[in-house]
């Protein structure tokens, strides 16, 4: 019985190390190509060959633990690289600067979203002072699935307008978002930093079929500079050395978790994130006026986004959603 269980094991690991395998050898050996999808299946067939006819288990899981180590050992020397050819909308990293009470941001993107995939990005040095920060808002963007969303946050900054920072893929030219590929050393990390209108808007005039939900969020000032300051560091630390995306360990939930760690108290909702409004919700982070479910109905933008002025958006848009004028916390609804 204990061989049994023995074997058993030895075949589980070997299937999930063949597996990975399988998609490094496509996506990080082959790049994806056609040519990638013949070596992969030759790959299985050669593995899967190895276990059944070469006896006993654990002689075969030997050889592939020793062909694994000498691929591990090549797959971590891939470094990542700021000289890509990028996609539209990521060939720009940002920088943060602060002198006295004026920040400075380099790499602000202000992108004119003209329709579905069409667009023309702007790239804008823009300053703010320290002093005005007001707050913070939390974009949560769902596109097709209620298990993952892609938060973004937005910092006020008063009269001087607000910023939105999102922890993105940073694509690069004829890249699509793929999860298995986000797990492999395919792709960089960007933290992009927009004009709040670029943001909204991409998501929901430049790309079809995505749910966008703007909310207040309540927090102390000090905890508000504080978590912005956590962003910029990174910024200003990814400028100078790339990192790797990944879809589980390195991506917008666990990327912010990982930057915060010593005040945030880690729940499987941030790694599961589908749920990640809720969470902020049940911290009561977002306004309780109203059940959950009826806040978060109400806190969808898509519509009134579309539909608003390019002067004063950002506050045409609070002037329509739940948990800002409520708590005073819009004044002016005509001037952004």
């Amino acid at each position: 019985m204990d061989g049994f269980f023995f074997s058993c094991l030895i075949y589980c690991i070997s299937s999930l190390i063949v597996l990975w395998l399988a998609g490094a050898l496509f996506y990080d050996v082959c790049r994806a190509s056609r040519a990638g999808q013949l070596i992969v299946v030759v790959w299985l067939a050669v593995a899967i060959g190895t276990f059944i006819l070469w006896v006993p288990a654990w002689k075969p899981f030997l050889a592939l633990l020793i062909f694994f180590g000498v691929f591990l050992w090549w797959w971590f020397s891939q470094e990542p690289s700021h000289h890509r050819d990028w996609a539209p909308g990521f060939t720009e990293l940002p920088r943060v600067a602060l002198e006295g009470d004026t920040l400075t941001v380099q790499g602000v993107r202000n992108t004119d979203y003209h329709g579905i995939g069409e667009s023309t990005t702007h790239y804008e040095t823009r300053t703010y002072r320290l002093s005005e920060m007001q707050g913070v808002d939390a974009l949560v963007l769902y596109w097709g699935s209620s298990w993952m969303c892609h938060p973004m946050f937005v910092f006020d900054f008063g009269s001087d307008g607000r910023l939105c920072i999102s922890i993105e893929v940073r694509y690069r030219n004829g890249q699509q978002y793929s999860f298995l590929r986000s797990l492999y050393r395919q792709q960089e990390l960007i933290y992009v930093v927009s004009d709040e209108r670029d943001a909204i808007l991409r998501r929901t005039k430049f790309l079809d079929g995505e749910d966008l939900y703007l909310y207040r969020l309540h927090t102390q000032a000090l905890v508000t500079r504080s978590f912005f300051f956590e962003y910029a560091n990174t910024i200003n630390t990814l400028s100078e050395r790339p990192r790797w995306y990944h879809g589980i360990t390195t991506n917008c939930t666990t990327s912010i978790y990982a930057q915060g760690r010593g005040r945030m108290q880690w729940e499987w909702r941030m790694l599961f994130n589908g749920a990640l409004d809720q969470l902020m919700y049940d911290r009561e982070l977002l306004s309780q006026d109203l059940p959950f479910e009826e806040l978060k109905q109400q806190s969808r933008v898509n519509d009134i986004a579309n539909s608003a002025p390019v002067d004063g958006f950002s506050n045409h848009l609070r002037c329509e959603l739940p948990g800002y004028k409520q708590d005073g916390a819009m004044t002016n609804c005509e001037s952004n």
